[in-house]
């Protein structure tokens, strides 16, 4: 079980250990990768220092692109609404694009390591993504996930703790459920 929650666990020291957020957001996808990777050498197809480095570039290149695609049609929305876009827009809009990014990652992933279980890592990312969201809705009152707030980098950061525990859960589900079983 400790195999599963390190992955999260690396996250969060890192995140406290990185001085400031704007630092943090620019090495989120390289945290997220070998909060993933390291963890789980194990269970690469490749060599591991191979997998390594295609996990932290398949995580920069899809969190660059979700990043391209946000703001693209974040501008689509903008000129659809005249310019105003509301509150509801915005969360749709975020909460979108981070399970978007989770599911590609896993779609990638799943090439990279052996033995996935694709409907149990569906389940666990889907129910990983709502945790995200509730933990946002309690730890935010009015200004949830709108561009430009600073909840957004909070929005991040809790992504990437509950996402690189459903890659743990998924890539070690054997343990998992020995873990419940015994219970």
């Amino acid at each position: 079980m400790i195999r599963v929650l390190a992955g999260s666990v690396l996250v969060i020291v890192t995140i406290l250990l990185v001085p400031s957020v704007e630092k943090a957001l620019f090495f989120l996808p390289l945290i997220f990768a070998l909060s993933v990777s390291l963890v789980n050498t194990d269970k690469f197809k490749l060599n591991k220092v191979l997998g390594i480095i295609i996990s932290v570039v398949q995580s920069y290149l899809v969190f660059l692109g979700l990043g391209i695609v946000l703001y693209f049609f974040d501008e689509w929305i903008q000129n659809i609404t005249n310019g105003g876009s509301s509150e509801v827009e915005g969360v749709a809009l975020i909460t979108l694009g981070g399970y978007l990014v989770a599911l590609l990652l896993f779609y990638f992933y799943s090439y990279l390591f052996k033995e996935i279980n694709s409907k149990f890592s569906f389940r666990v990312i889907s129910v990983c993504n709502i945790a995200v969201i509730i933990v946002m809705l309690v730890f935010s009152k009015n200004e949830y996930l709108q561009f430009g707030v600073e909840k957004f980098p909070a929005y991040l950061i809790s992504w990437c703790i509950f996402m690189s525990l459903a890659y743990s859960l998924s890539l070690n589900k054997e343990l998992f459920n020995k873990k419940i079983k015994s219970k």
